[in-house]
């Protein structure tokens, strides 16, 4: 709970919901956003599979948006690529550079579909003052050995939204309910 509450601070989040792994923390968020079979979900063709698997996990369908001179998702495509079945979008901040939030975060209120930040390589970044992970509706992060902080493996779940953070929670903890320590 300790590790959870610094961590969701350090972000400027309320909640963290700590998983075994980043790709863990991606399914999470997903399950978290009510993402589930024939939803899609609008994630950079040019990531690390876990990005898109975390998809597939969710019995969801990836759709592949391409990616501008940043290597992040193109605000531009990803619009292209909304169809009535879009039902999120993830945005992979790449090699800890932080995509374009603002255009990003437009064309998902446009929309409808909230953002889910996958961190996993960006672990303190910022855009504009504001953490990684904390602009979306969910933020997933990851602590593999390789990553920018390491626990040797091991990531997380951060969101300000309370039914993301309570569904999360559930599904990381086999149905039960979080409750305030």
């Amino acid at each position: 709970y300790q590790c959870e509450k610094e961590i969701a601070e350090y972000a400027g989040v309320r909640n963290g919901v700590a998983v075994n792994s980043g790709t863990s923390a991606l399914l999470t968020a997903l399950v978290g956003l009510e993402i589930g079979p024939g939803d899609e979900v609008i994630v950079p063709g040019f990531t690390f599979i876990a990005s898109i698997s975390s998809i597939v996990y969710a019995k969801a369908i990836p759709v592949l948006a391409e990616v501008d001179k940043t290597f992040n998702l193109d605000p531009k495509d990803v619009e292209a690529k909304i169809t009535r079945h879009t039902k999120a979008i993830m945005v992979v901040h790449m090699m800890g550079n932080p995509a374009r939030m603002d255009e990003l975060k437009a064309v998902a209120d446009k929309h409808g579909v909230p953002l889910l930040e996958d961190c996993a390589q960006a672990f303190g970044a910022s855009y504009k003052g504001r953490a990684a992970g904390s602009i979306g509706k969910a933020g997933a992060c990851s602590f593999n050995v390789y990553k920018t902080i390491t626990s040797g493996d091991g990531g997380m779940v951060l969101t300000d939204d309370e039914k993301v953070y309570q569904r999360s929670f559930a599904f990381h903890d086999q149905g039960h309910p979080s409750v305030p320590i």
